[in-house]
């Protein structure tokens, strides 16, 4: 697993907001891949990485700050939309 490259404090608030309300996330990662799940909360490890739970049907998934280019919010309610989180890296 590469370094981890911590991402900006605002970037971080979005996602913590979308936490706290429990929005069902669009998420994009810098390989292309997407997933779709509730936000559930946030963690850092003991290796200092940070990383955003989803929930999926029965399943959780947890997914690495710096590989999320964006979030979108599905609820139609959200307090934001697409919010980019990360750069692609290469």
């Amino acid at each position: 697993m590469s370094d981890y490259k911590m991402i900006p404090c605002e970037h971080y608030d979005y996602l913590e907001l979308a936490c706290l309300r429990g929005y069902q996330l669009k998420i994009e990662l810098i390989d292309g891949t997407q997933y779709q799940g509730q936000a559930i909360t946030t963690q850092t490890r003991a290796d200092k990485t940070e990383w955003l739970v989803i929930q999926q049907q029965q399943n959780k998934q947890s997914l690495r700050l710096d590989h999320i280019i964006a979030i979108t919010p599905v609820d139609v309610n959200a307090e934001f939309g697409r919010m980019q989180i990360a750069t692609k890296q290469g």
